[in-house]
């Protein structure tokens, strides 16, 4: 088995250091392509003062399949940071630091609709709480943890019990969007870990690797450096999710940086209109170089540890439902075997 890590670990290692050339080969080139929607490929880092209100929304999930129903709980929290003088002057939570969870219970999913449940449920307790956020708050920014926009993976087959839940989903989408564009506040998502492939599919006819963006962008990108902004998707009228948000659709931007030296370049995508690019990538740079090795804004930290959820919240769930359900609730047979 040692023989085998070793060889896998000698081959990724190569296909990285091939990588590294290519993206050094790349970036001489400098190409322009139509796609760009400011400057260049490689641009430095403008940062950029960070004063007012910055929101950050975040959710937590957990799940309990049974035999023929599948219990959610979950639960939305919003962290604002007022900044000012150089520094944070004061923080607040909505609807409060240690919100309480929200249940919720279906039947009859195939494999399928599990996972768009679990999406659904969990993008609508955050969209909602931002949506409030944005109401109570009025900060000039506000993060979302993840993609701006559900992901295509999240959206269910128009035949499933499911597509009305989604489109539930998409009109508050549109609710949020509108209300952030009329009061100037700037929605962006903040993606950890990105395997989008936007960048690599304009640079495709420069470079033949296939990866993920953020794969070759950490060696295209050198510390305090971005790439250029670009759309979203190269056709949003036929992108599955992007066609649903209409107009809004059309106004989803992207783009990569790289704060801090340790970590791999961050994708931001917000929705176009409420500030300049270089303004939104730049305060997004500025809250993100807290730690040499991470690179995340403090505001998006905060939130996600508001957000965490308890095992101890499902199994205190999972008793009150068996206390109401009786005998009708069956464990799935795999979580209920008498030997190992």
């Amino acid at each position: 088995m040692l023989e085998q890590l070793r060889k896998a670990a000698e081959c990724i290692a190569q296909i990285e250091g091939r990588r590294k050339g290519e993206a050094a080969r790349v970036r001489a080139l400098a190409p322009k392509m139509q796609e760009m929607l400011d400057g260049a490929l490689v641009m430095p880092l403008e940062y950029g003062e960070v004063r007012g209100k910055v929101s950050a929304v975040d959710g937590g999930i957990l799940n309990y399949e049974m035999h023929g129903a599948d219990l959610l709980i979950g639960k939305a929290v919003s962290s604002t940071f007022t900044y000012g003088n150089g520094g944070l002057e004061s923080y607040s939570y909505y609807p409060n630091a240690f919100p309480q969870p929200t249940y919720d219970v279906k039947t009859g999913l195939d494999e399928r609709e599990v996972n768009w449940h679990r999406s659904i449920f969990r993008l609508n307790l955050e969209i909602q709480n931002a949506l409030e956020t944005a109401r109570k708050e009025r900060p000039g920014f506000l993060f979302l943890d993840g993609s701006v926009v559900p992901l295509m993976s999240d959206r269910p087959s128009e035949d499933s019990i499911l597509f009305e839940d989604y489109l539930l989903l998409i009109k508050r989408y549109k609710e949020l969007f509108k209300f952030c564009s009329e009061s100037g506040v700037c929605i962006a998502g903040i993606v950890k870990d990105s395997r989008g492939k936007r960048v690599m599919e304009v640079l495709s006819r420069h470079t033949g690797e296939k990866c993920a963006d953020s794969v070759f962008l950490n060696h295209l990108l050198q510390e305090g450096e971005r790439t250029c902004v670009l759309h979203y998707s190269s056709n949003p009228k036929q992108h599955a999710v992007l066609k649903d948000l209409g107009e809004w659709g059309e106004r989803i931007r992207i783009a990569y940086l790289k704060p801090v030296a340790g970590d791999r370049p961050l994708r931001v995508e917000f929705l176009e209109g409420a500030k300049k690019y270089g303004e939104i990538i730049g305060v997004i740079a500025s809250l993100s170089k807290i730690n040499r090795n991470y690179a995340y804004p403090a505001v998006l930290i905060d939130a996600d540890l508001r957000a965490a959820m308890d095992p101890l919240e499902l199994e205190r769930a999972k008793r009150s439902l068996s206390l109401f359900a009786g005998p009708e609730l069956l464990q799935l047979r795999r979580n209920s075997r008498p030997f190992r």
